[in-house]
């Protein structure tokens, strides 16, 4: 896989999983596993995993990203391109959305590199999180699922 089509990669893998049901069907515990298998697809043009070159980041909060301000888990799986000293940074980008309550704020916010350990372990304390535990375990639906690709 390349860079420059792992978006198209994730969101096929999504789609064979959700078997025709809306993207705002997806949850977030199944997203997860989809990911997992997803990051560990090699990038073929980016730097290798020991320079840092491809991780994968969970993280969760409440923030105003797009204007007003919304509790989100996200997964994203940065990829640092290959061959140069300050070469562009990528990050292809999953992350669910809610309306803000008092218990996902009293969630407050955390993240975490996949960069110290293996991709099972980390996937497994990534679920640990606060924020992705409240989500995986929610019973309100997210209000929408973005995925995106940008360089940073």
């Amino acid at each position: 896989m390349l860079i420059r089509d792992s978006r198209a990669q994730l969101e096929q893998m999504l789609a064979i999983t959700r078997a025709g049901e809306l993207r705002s069907a997806l949850n977030p515990g199944t997203v997860m596993e989809v990911f997992k298998r997803f990051a560990a697809i090699p990038a073929n043009d980016c730097a290798p995993i020991d320079e840092d070159g491809d991780g994968v980041l969970a993280q969760f909060g409440t923030c105003g990203f797009r204007g007003t301000q919304e509790f989100n888990v996200d997964l994203t799986r940065q990829f640092i391109e290959a061959g140069e000293v300050d070469a562009p940074m990528w990050h292809l980008s999953c992350t669910f959305y809610w309306d803000p309550t008092p218990d996902t704020v009293a969630l407050g916010s955390g993240s975490m590199w996949s960069f110290d350990s293996a991709l099972e372990e980390f996937f497994k304390n990534a679920a640990l999180l606060p924020g992705w535990e409240w989500a995986m375990g929610a019973d309100e639906q997210p209000k929408s699922l973005e995925i995106t690709l940008g360089k940073v």
